[in-house]
């Protein structure tokens, strides 16, 4: 198509992904080619909100009859309507039926991540989506904080925790620390610590499980 891909002529301002994204995005397709070669169902699964007059700026209109006829294509009311959530769960075969889960949304404005909370999700997890799935499966959810929270052992110390409580914490979970480091040096590694634990180990507790 005549394109090339070189040094532009002139400053072009875009956002570009850091490292950091670009190494997790990898880890995450790396892993689910490993589930798929094990045989294992990726399941997909997230939230949406919708109103009951949502309507599109084209549909399909019977232009046998005058545009102001109410033959002619839908009457939607003006307004939004009523609001509702929609959480579902799908694989490469389709929505998984007995995972559907909709509601009355209690605000009138606002997105989804403010009806919905950890302990509903989690409910609907167990009750709805894992008895549904028949085989062994692996879910791909995105990080809103209600689909994760943290268990007691995974709380990393903060700043205001003094250098005694910080070499407890290492000691607690047998990880070593140079005998002379200093509490700025012993925090950095109880962070360091504890993010690799949450991701190797499962400390960062998910209902989504294993």
């Amino acid at each position: 198509m005549g394109f090339r891909y070189k040094t532009s002529h002139r400053k072009t301002y875009a956002t570009k992904e850091s490292l950091d994204i670009v190494c997790k995005r990898i880890r995450a397709l790396r892993a689910l080619k490993q589930s798929r070669e094990e045989g294992k169902q990726v399941v997909y699964l997230d939230e949406t909100l919708f109103t009951t007059r949502m309507s599109h700026n084209k549909e399909w209109v019977d232009t046998t009859q005058p545009s102001t006829t109410t033959t002619y294509s839908r009457q939607v009311p003006p307004g939004d309507g009523e609001r509702f959530v929609v959480v579902a769960a799908g694989t490469n075969k389709g929505i998984i039926e007995d995972s559907f889960l909709c509601y009355t949304a209690e605000n009138s404005s606002g997105d989804y991540h403010g009806e919905m909370n950890a302990e509903l999700f989690e409910r609907w997890l167990t009750t709805k989506l894992l008895p549904s799935l028949e085989e062994p499966s692996v879910l791909v959810i995105d990080n809103a904080p209600y689909h994760s929270h943290p268990t007691e052992e995974s709380h990393c110390p903060t700043t205001g925790i003094k250098k005694g409580a910080l070499i407890k914490w290492l000691q607690q979970r047998n990880i070593t620390y140079p005998p002379q480091a200093l509490r700025p040096e012993l925090l950095k590694i109880c962070k360091e610590k504890s993010t690799t634990s949450q991701i190797h180990s499962g400390q960062y507790h998910s209902p989504v499980g294993s």
